[in-house]
């Protein structure tokens, strides 16, 4: 009878919570070309990538600060802003990635062939001068000195990830998603150290060690350091493709558009 009595009321805490959460509207962002990657910086400035091979910056509510375009035109594959002083932009086609220094100085862009030969699926920045490249299709992890074009680490890959869509390097840690698979963490030699199993999760963030993603419906949230503790809210409606959280502020990504919502618990 107690334990009937205690899963009701564990039922009820749940339901009454799910009814208390409160989604407001606050600004809808509509852009002319496809949006192809998000980032969110430490001030909590937005970076939008576009198949134009754009990137737009907005503020917190939404307002358009800065904008970079790219003399090529090719779609912006990966945005990486942890570091704002120099937001990265990585491009699949042509095999580029660049860093944009506060937006005040010549963008620096580095050609991918000057690192390897074999295409590289994604890269992203080291915390160390360094930056670190996946190539699906040789399903190798690779770690570069920027600088030098060196090799400071190479380890084939204990899983397969030809669906990878998102990298970041946090503190000693490399997080991969894969939009088939969930998100892997390797440690910084390149070793699969846990995955969190949950298809559709095409981008992530890290932010106060917790890891977010939209899955579904559902926006989860994980401590990096302790995967057990695990919280879930339900979005606002489905059809998002990614989200973006700040603070009570959640910026959910479609096709073309940027839906800035604020949430009340």
């Amino acid at each position: 009878m107690k334990a009937k009595l205690l899963i009701c009321t564990l039922l009820l805490q749940l339901s009454t919570g799910c009814l208390a959460q409160e989604w407001t509207l606050v600004k809808t962002i509509t852009l002319k070309n496809e949006i192809t990657a998000q980032s969110v910086d430490t001030d909590g400035k937005i970076y939008i990538g576009t198949t134009a091979g754009d990137m737009l910056r907005y503020d917190k509510d939404g307002n358009e600060t800065e904008v970079y375009s790219a003399i090529g035109n090719f779609p912006v594959t990966l945005i990486s802003a942890w570091n704002r002083f120099k937001v990265f932009l990585y491009y699949k086609s042509p095999q580029q990635f660049i860093f944009l220094d506060r937006f005040s100085t010549t963008p620096i862009t580095y050609s991918l062939s000057d690192y390897q030969r074999n295409l590289v699926t994604l890269c992203a920045p080291g915390i160390d001068n360094s930056v670190w490249v996946l190539s699906a299709d040789y399903n190798e992890l690779r770690k570069y000195n920027i600088q030098n074009s060196n090799v400071l680490l190479s380890n084939p890959l204990q899983i397969n990830l030809s669906n990878a869509s998102y990298m970041q390097a946090y503190q000693n840690l490399v997080l991969i998603s894969d939009s088939q698979q969930g998100i892997h963490l390797f440690d910084q030699y390149g070793n699969l150290q846990m995955s969190h199993t949950e298809k559709g999760v095409s981008y992530f963030q890290v932010v106060n060690e917790q890891l977010v993603f939209l899955a579904g419906e559902w926006i989860t949230s994980i401590d990096v350091f302790r995967p057990g503790s695990i919280t879930k809210t339900k979005a606002p409606r489905e059809g998002f493709s990614n989200v973006l959280k700040w603070g009570d502020r959640y910026y959910f990504i479609s096709k073309n558009q940027v839906l800035i919502y604020q949430l009340s618990l």
